[in-house]
């Protein structure tokens, strides 16, 4: 009787403990709170589902003692965005980190507000540690964050174009380690979440078609919806984007300039030879880096037929009215305070700013897009002198 008692012990125990553990379980500890300002709190996001380009906030509480621990529940493992940001202007100080919401501890440890190891979550160390410890990738940060610290103006372009062309370099040393990285892939949702966190083919069309194949595999998980959702947005933008191309009319479209006149694209084309149309926003660094070019344009230009109309992308209007102030703006500004959601915005498939169409006014017919600096000077100079 006692063996067969051990024997069902034996059998039970396993099954009693499988059926108690909780594999949905995560925490997230951060470490090294001390590297940062004060009022430095830690920020999680993810995409939502039901609007793409909003982002819920999971996590956004200050550390204890340098320290921060959050625990919770994940239905699904999927993509979550990580960073460490200043309470008083929102400025990020930390990179921002792409990790996946998983079962487990999640453990990251700052050395400085730059530097971290990473460690736990066979995901999120898959997506993170191998670009981290990367030599290349490593020295284009270095260089990237020793340039940001410098904190130069807005109008600086020199200053803006060193940015960019190290943020370039940066990404392009990031996709080089992912794409080796999704080479030795066979699990689909390690492949769908380094589609989603960087990793990239060069096509578009080819990209698409393989996170679809990914998805279908994953059913209902949720980096598999989000992808799902992705997708059908990505092809109704480049349907639109079709539509806004050199030959094609430009679309009409009105709005209120900051003196509340109601302008109309139209009645503009009609009074002028060329009409450049620009989406901006109050907070679109290189937008308003841009400005100072534009203005000299214009000035040149305006009196020989050249207009521009300046569409807000801001979803506050005391933001917009004081960064039109602020750059001293003297062609037409309008805008309907609505943000991505503005029809105007989708109209124009809801680009990324600055974005712009140069549009001879006669026909309506776009002639030229994101034409800037010296290549909008080559273009008025051809066509107006």
């Amino acid at each position: 009787m006692k063996k067969l008692n051990k024997i069902l012990i034996a059998i039970l125990l396993p099954l009693i403990f499988a059926c108690t553990t909780d594999t949905t379980s995560f925490e997230i500890v951060v470490k090294g709170g001390e590297h940062f300002p004060e009022d430095a709190e830690v920020v999680i996001t993810r995409r939502r589902l039901d609007s793409l380009r909003k982002v819920e906030t999971l996590v956004k509480e200050r550390f204890t003692n340098g320290v921060l621990s959050y625990k919770g529940k994940v239905e699904s493992i999927h993509s979550i965005s990580f960073s460490v940001r200043s309470v008083t202007d929102g400025k990020s100080g930390s990179p921002i980190i792409l990790m996946a919401l998983e079962p487990g501890t999640t453990e990251i440890t700052f050395s400085s507000t730059n530097d971290y190891t990473f460690k736990g979550g066979k995901y999120s160390e898959m997506l993170i540690n191998p670009v981290i410890n990367d030599a290349a990738y490593q020295k284009a940060e270095k260089a990237f964050n020793n340039h940001k610290v410098k904190d130069f103006s807005i109008k600086d372009t020199v200053a803006f174009n060193e940015y960019y062309r190290l943020v370039g370099i940066s990404s392009r040393a990031r996709g080089k380690v992912l794409k080796q990285v999704y080479e030795q892939q066979n699990d689909p949702l390690a492949k769908l979440l380094l589609h989603n966190s960087g990793y990239y083919t060069g096509d578009h069309i080819e990209a698409m078609k393989t996170k679809e194949e990914l998805a279908s595999q994953l059913v209902d998980n949720r980096e598999a919806v989000l992808t799902k959702l992705q997708n059908e947005a990505a092809k109704k933008t480049y349907a639109i984007r079709a539509t806004l191309d050199v030959g094609k009319t430009i679309k009409e479209f009105a709005a209120d300039n900051l003196e509340g006149e109601n302008i109309q694209l139209s009645e503009v084309l009609k009074k002028n030879k060329y009409v450049l149309v620009e989406l901006w926003a109050s907070w679109c660094a290189p937008c308003r880096a841009e400005i100072p070019h534009m203005k000299r344009a214009y000035e040149a230009f305006h009196k020989k037929g050249f207009e521009i109309v300046s569409f807000s992308l801001d979803e506050k209007r005391k933001d917009w009215e004081n960064a039109s102030i602020k750059e001293d703006i003297p062609w037409i500004n309008i805008s309907d305070v609505m943000g991505y959601e503005s029809p105007v915005a989708k109209m124009f498939a809801q680009p990324a700013v600055p974005a712009n169409w140069l549009v001879d006014a006669s026909t309506g017919k776009i002639i030229a897009n994101h034409v800037r600096g010296k290549a909008l000077d080559n273009k008025l100079e051809e066509l107006l002198n």
